[in-house]
């Protein structure tokens, strides 16, 4: 069984309506807050202590992280964004589990990642073509890399601003789901995320 820690909902139905549909051994679960909440921002600590708690079932085979890296809070970095790099992070998440069944794959800046992508396929989902040449600008500004959408105006907001409409679960869902695991893997974190489940038989 793999099972993959998810941020949110919307990454909790991403798994469960594309990933687990070619790989049916995996299995979403949601990080838990402090208050008891499904879904959300958590400190460091209590990351590490639901990645304890799932890796005590010994039928999991592989726990995978699915979360945006961007927005992680300061206790993920020592209390200092100076050390905020993903392969350092990494290496203190595997050092504190000793447990070679944990692999994170960080969402660089948000799953609205998707929407950059193929901006045809987003037109489409959405309906309206109108909004191509202002979503193909960011994308060109940023080198045709989704990855690179930098840190001082995150993907949800410049998607915001463009198509006040869209709606993170649904209409990212069916981008996905229109995108494909091929064209989502030109991106390095689904890359990194398909790439290891592939080595997974299940």
């Amino acid at each position: 069984m793999i099972i993959i820690l998810c941020e949110g909902q919307t990454e909790e139905r991403f798994v469960k309506e594309i990933i687990s549909e070619k790989f049916n051994c995996v299995q979403p679960k949601i990080i838990m807050t402090r208050s008891g909440k499904e879904g959300g921002s958590v400190t460091y600590d209590s990351f590490i202590d639901q990645c304890k708690k799932h890796l005590k079932n010994k039928q999991v085979d592989l726990l995978i992280t699915m979360f945006d890296f961007a927005g992680l809070p300061k206790s993920w970095f020592n209390n200092s964004y100076s050390d905020k790099c993903p392969k350092k992070l990494n290496e203190r998440i595997k050092k504190d589990l000793k447990d070679e069944r944990i692999f994170p794959v960080w969402m660089m800046h948000e799953f609205e990642i998707i929407a950059f992508i193929n901006t045809n396929i987003t037109c489409d989902v959405i309906g309206n073509d109108k909004y191509k040449s202002a979503l193909d600008n960011v994308i060109k500004n940023c080198n045709h890399d989704p990855e690179k959408i930098n840190d001082n105006n995150y993907p949800s907001h410049r998607l915001k601003n463009i198509y006040n409409e869209y709606q993170k679960i649904i209409d990212g869902i069916s981008i996905a789901k229109k995108l494909g695991i091929e064209k989502l893997c030109e991106t390095n974190s689904f890359k990194r995320l398909f790439d290891k489940l592939k080595e997974i038989k299940c």
